[in-house]
């Protein structure tokens, strides 16, 4: 039992560090659904085509608002190219 809630603490500690993530609202719900989308152009897509991957989706907001309001819900490494593309800033 306490190996299961120290690594319940680690994971929620590095989620919430990670940004916000809240699975019940559309927006980012398109952002986890898009992830596949993401990989595809991450190593040597634009700004502009990991964006695109949120067109025309669920939710309120640009592809950058819906983005930028879901950091929580992508992987480490989309995390670190939103921050080295100034995507959110």
């Amino acid at each position: 039992m306490r190996v299961s809630l120290g690594l319940f603490a680690i994971f929620v500690s590095s989620a919430l560090a990670a940004g916000p993530c809240d699975a019940n609202t559309d927006s980012c719900r398109a952002v986890i659904n898009a992830s596949a989308c993401f990989n595809e152009f991450l190593s040597n897509g634009s700004k502009n085509s990991i964006l695109n991957c949120l067109a025309g989706t669920d939710g309120a907001g640009t592809p950058k608002d819906k983005m930028c309001a879901c950091t929580g819900c992508v992987a480490p490494v989309m995390v670190t190219w939103l921050t080295k593309n100034n995507v959110c800033t």
